[in-house]
């Protein structure tokens, strides 16, 4: 499963299609709503949240996250799991660090540059003719 750290993420998400059929029995809250993010345009229809367990490296981690309809990623680890977890990310050597009461474990990023893919949406509606590029 590909999982993103999200320093701009309040909470965590997993996306509905990441998980086996089997997990919509684990929903902790059945809920249907709608979120806002933090543009205030943008929203992600929620089906309720579940607790995830995480192996990192030899570490097992849980968190509380929002079961949602879609991500750019299978699932957004958020500041809530970031400050949970002590973790300390090294953008120049690429590693994260996270600990527990016990112990602190340090992880390569795994970064593949042609795959990572970053959803959209426009404030306004753009017309693009045939054959033709817009810049927005």
């Amino acid at each position: 499963m590909k999982v993103m750290i999200d320093t701009g993420a309040n909470r965590s998400f997993i996306s509905i299609k990441a998980l086996d059929p089997s997990y919509g029995k684990h929903l902790i809250n059945k809920s249907h709503s709608r979120i806002i993010l933090a543009d205030g345009y943008t929203s992600l229809s929620v089906f309720g949240t579940m607790t995830l367990s995480i192996t990192m490296g030899d570490m097992l981690t849980s968190i509380k996250a929002f079961v949602v309809k879609e991500l750019c990623a299978d699932c957004i680890l958020g500041m809530d799991f970031i400050n949970k977890y002590k973790l300390i990310i090294n953008t120049e050597e690429q590693i994260v660090s996270i600990s527990d009461d016990y112990k602190r474990t340090t992880l390569k990023f795994a970064v593949n540059k042609n795959e990572i893919r970053y959803p959209a949406r426009l404030i306004n509606n753009v017309w693009v003719p045939p054959k033709q590029t817009v810049t927005v």
